[in-house]
């Protein structure tokens, strides 16, 4: 499987769809100005989507400097979350704001996990383990001529 070509594409279309309500947001007329969140994923986007086509070629420091990047968002959001818990005093604010943050921070390490998954790395840095197979010729020789010519066979006698 080409793992880079998986990242890379996924990468964009994430990138994509937060930039996309990113914009959303900021053209609706019943919005408020983005808080500190909005701003942290729409950098973090684009970002994501510079990053994505040398991760579609398959370079390592793209792979490397995504990792970097979602685990700082990660973090970003984890300290960002209790700051607007205690903001909001209704409850069902509270509860909303907590399983947003749960779940934002649960999809950042799925995708961080897999991009530090072996066979991931293995793609991104083209180290491929050497096949068990010896390299045998499957032709026979050139010069063993007793395996090509065969002589006619006896059953069948020429038509007289």
């Amino acid at each position: 499987m080409r793992w880079n070509l998986v990242i890379g594409i996924a990468t964009a279309v994430c990138a994509l769809v937060q930039l996309a309500m990113t914009a959303v947001g900021y053209f609706n007329p019943d919005g408020l100005f983005a808080g500190y969140g909005d701003m942290l994923f729409t950098a973090v986007a684009l970002v994501a989507l510079l990053l994505s086509y040398p991760l579609l070629r398959g370079h390592n420091w793209a792979r490397i400097s995504l990792v970097v990047l979602l685990s700082l968002c990660a973090i970003g959001v984890a300290l960002l979350v209790p700051f607007l818990f205690i903001a909001n005093h209704w409850i069902y604010t509270r509860l909303a704001i907590s399983l947003s943050g749960f779940f934002t921070v649960c999809i950042l390490g799925s995708f961080i996990v897999v991009l530090v998954h072996p066979d991931v790395r293995r793609d991104f840095t083209g180290h491929t383990q050497p096949s068990n197979q010896s390299m045998k010729p499957t032709a026979p020789l050139r010069s063993n001529h007793s395996v090509l010519a065969m002589t006619p066979c006896r059953g069948l006698s020429p038509s007289r």
